[in-house]
């Protein structure tokens, strides 16, 4: 695991604890000052340390980046309780157990065990068998308040999956990528966690599927949205469709998907626009018809806020 990747090993003599950190203590042995404000820690064993890569400005502005990235072996009862911490973190568990608290839960952790939490929200997490093998991931990026929210739409921020899954790749790909000084990082290892962020995702979603099965209505109704998404559908006429009110299909239908009604009829209708936009030269107002959207201010300020970027700049840079 981590083969040929450089780490900065280090272990602590004596029990350290945030009691016994003055900031300049922290400056002076190197240690990320941002990490220990609005923190209480009690920590013993030792620690793998991945150097700390130096990020643009541009990608803290505009990408996902990583922050930290460290591999504990915390000795029993080593902790860290923190809030109002401007971070995210995706921590996995590689032998031993711990605990996490969060969100006013508690959760077990043990091999193959990982979270997904943002540090703003008051989290503490502690070892309780005599060693806890943990890599703790912290990643920064304008996007990721709102893709936390997707992911605790399912409650837990507890996510499982092997030691050889696709978690343990991503974080393997990632940090080679930070190893080296190459052409696009900060693009490169945006990609890289967008794509650990969606398998979490998606991780959480197909566990909500097999605890729940979308009721039969749902789903044909979905089936028949994907048809038949440039006619004129209405929530009236949706809720007739699959016979049940507009409040209980509007209130379903997020459930087993995430979206609402009409937000979904969007989606569907832009994605459509943005393959017509970079596969053909249909002039956008054309395209707006084909796509079941009539007014041509609506399509333009729908578009733009499901893509960033007017119809005409997607096209210019696709």
């Amino acid at each position: 695991m981590f083969e040929g990747i450089h780490f900065e090993k280090s272990k602590t003599e004596k029990k350290l604890t945030s009691r016994k950190i003055s900031y300049e203590n922290a400056m002076e042995r190197g240690y990320n000052v941002k990490a220990i404000t609005n923190a209480n820690f009690s920590i013993s064993g030792s620690v793998d340390a991945f150097p700390k890569p130096p990020v643009s400005d541009f990608a803290m502005a505009h990408l996902y980046f990583m922050e930290d990235f460290d591999r504990f072996y915390y000795q029993k009862h080593s902790y860290t309780e923190r809030w109002n911490f401007n971070s995210f973190i995706i921590a996995y568990t590689y032998f031993g157990t711990g605990i996490l608290r969060y969100a006013e839960k508690e959760y077990n952790l043990s091999k193959g065990d990982g979270f997904y939490i943002n540090c703003n929200n008051y989290h503490y997490y502690e070892a309780i068998s005599d060693v806890w093998d943990i890599a703790v991931l912290h990643i920064g990026g304008p996007l990721l308040p709102y893709h936390h929210g997707q992911f605790m739409q399912y409650t837990s921020p507890v996510f499982h999956e092997p030691l050889t899954g696709i978690v343990q790749e991503h974080l393997e790909t990632l940090l080679g990528l930070y190893s080296q000084p190459i052409l696009n990082r900060d693009w490169l290892a945006s990609s890289c966690i967008d794509g650990l962020l969606n398998h979490l995702l998606k991780t959480k979603a197909m566990e909500a599927v097999k605890d729940s099965v979308m009721p039969e209505n749902i789903r044909y109704l979905i089936k028949y949205m994907e048809r038949n998404f440039t006619r004129p559908l209405t929530l009236d006429f949706l809720s007739d469709f699959a016979n049940v009110s507009k409040y209980y299909l509007s209130r379903e239908f997020k459930k087993y998907t995430g979206f609402s009604p009409n937000d979904y009829l969007i989606t569907l209708r832009i994605n459509k626009a943005k393959f017509l936009l970079s596969n053909t030269a249909l002039p956008a107002i054309k395209i707006a018809h084909e796509v079941g959207i009539y007014d041509k201010n609506n399509f333009t300020n729908l578009f733009k806020r499901k893509t960033g970027m007017t119809p005409i700049q997607y096209r210019n840079s696709h």
